[in-house]
């Protein structure tokens, strides 16, 4: 409940935020990001599949057999969402990672991802024309920083996160070692708690231990 409700509280200043910068995310992808508001790694998969729709356009644009400037209007508000999305999409690990939720997987998966979207930003900038370049430098340049900064807050949150799971395994790991006791353990504790019965001893009907004679050319009593 705590979580659900920090998450309605941080799409809220989400809302608050998109009037004053543009608004990477349209009614339908609102909509699937509030429907999963408790589910943090669905959650993220969303955020990253978003990005590389947007990252998907800027391809197809960049590769137009007709560039031009349009285009390269069209790129820029594009690198921008992408620039966006990566910062919300940072604002949501941090949130999850604030609230102990075991982020490696999908950690795994933004940092491939955002690996993947840097080699096109350099193949976009490798390709484009000088008055592309002139267009969308600015939001191209954003862009890369927001995934430079992402990719870097996403690796040391890995690292932490590995970090704090192997410290666990190890903690417990103990703690088993310690509530197993070895075969000699067990058989020192044997001879001290349970008393051994004497070779010249036996035990009878009545469940007792009797004394066996042991005297030679005496026959038991229950012989005779």
């Amino acid at each position: 409940m705590k979580i659900f409700t920090a998450i309605l509280l941080f799409s809220f200043c989400l809302d608050a935020q998109s009037q004053t910068r543009h608004d990477p995310l349209n009614s339908r992808e609102v909509d699937l990001l509030r429907e999963n508001a408790q589910k943090p790694q669905k959650r993220i998969d969303l955020l990253i599949g978003f990005a590389q729709e947007r990252m998907l356009a800027i391809d197809r644009l960049g590769t137009a057999t007709t560039p031009g400037q349009g285009n390269a209007g069209k790129i820029a508000a594009l690198l921008e969402e992408l620039a966006n999305l990566i910062d919300e999409l940072d604002d949501n690990l941090d949130m999850y990672n604030g609230h102990g939720e075991d982020l490696r997987r999908p950690l795994r998966r933004v940092l491939d991802a955002e690996a993947e979207f840097q080699q096109q930003l350099k193949a976009l900038n490798d390709n484009a024309t000088s008055i592309q370049k002139q267009r969308f430098a600015t939001a191209l340049a954003d862009a890369s920083d927001s995934l430079n900064s992402s990719t870097e807050s996403a690796r040391a949150m890995l690292a932490s996160q590995q970090q704090k799971k192997l410290e666990q395994k190890t903690t417990e790991k103990q703690k088993n070692n310690n509530l197993v006791l070895d075969l000699p353990t067990l058989e020192r504790f044997r001879k001290r708690c349970i008393p051994s019965v004497p070779r010249s001893a036996a035990v009878g009907r009545s469940g007792f231990v009797e004394e066996q004679e042991t005297q030679p050319g005496k026959r038991s009593n229950r012989l005779g």
